[in-house]
């Protein structure tokens, strides 16, 4: 199954260095884009990320690394990017998460009917055994049946899930075959191409973890895009990947 891929941006930011790159600077910003990653084929409409739900509680809580936060147009917001592609919540059957933090993930709620599709790692073994149940079953539509945890697998032909870590125990890649090729979505396990291509660990985690996590993405396809580069849209404009 081949599948399009397109990049929908969701905001924009600038972060500290030193979360950027391990060793990096706490005096340099790099430019971040926000993005939910649309992919369709097979009948299929998944969303990969899903932004923020509460923008200003994610800029208090991120004040002291992302300075001046994320803002967003209001053509960036998660229902309205989606709206430009033509899509709209109800349409959207599956829901993949790159790792659980509030840019990526707390809008999952808005997909009702679309199963939900996370790491193992990152809800059974990231947290408490009793937290998970607690906080999702009463946000999830048709729990548990909707709720999809992956180790390494297919979720659906020509899409694979697998655990990377490194950034967070909830980090996984997402591996799409489309017409252009096997393209790799890396969440926050690599914010810039220049974390894949320069070999480059991110900051705020364990240098040897996040360079085997750049391998493993790297294996996984042809080419990887990182979670935040606002390269992403020059080098495949209109964010049309594949």
């Amino acid at each position: 199954m081949e599948y399009s891929l397109q990049a929908l941006p969701n905001g924009k930011c600038v972060v500290r260095e030193d979360v950027v790159f391990s060793g990096g600077s706490t005096e340099v910003v790099h430019p971040f884009y926000l993005y939910i990653w649309l992919i369709r084929g097979g009948g299929h409409t998944i969303v990969v990320d899903t932004g923020p739900k509460d923008l200003a509680a994610f800029n208090r809580g991120t004040a002291e690394y992302i300075p001046g936060g994320v803002t967003q147009e209001p053509d960036e917001e998660t229902v309205a990017a989606l709206a430009k592609a033509g899509v709209l919540p109800e349409d959207v059957d599956h829901v993949i998460l790159t790792h659980l933090h509030g840019d990526h993930a707390h809008n999952f709620y808005l997909f009702e009917n679309a199963k939900l599709v996370a790491s193992r790692r990152g809800i059974v073994d990231g947290f408490p055994r009793s937290l998970p149940k607690v906080l999702l079953e009463p946000l999830i539509p048709g729990w548990p049946d909707s709720l999809v945890l992956t180790d390494d697998e297919e979720v659906l032909p020509g899409i694979r899930c697998f655990w990377v870590g490194a950034h967070s125990a909830c980090s996984q890649g997402i591996a799409v075959d489309t017409a252009r090729g096997r393209f790799v979505l890396a969440g926050d396990a690599a914010y810039l191409f220049a974390n894949v291509e320069e070999n480059r660990a991110i900051g705020w985690a364990d240098a040897d973890d996040s360079l085997a996590a750049l391998e493993k993405l790297r294996a996984a396809g042809d080419v990887v895009l990182p979670g935040h580069d606002p390269l992403i849209m020059q080098r495949y404009p209109g964010g049309v990947v594949a």
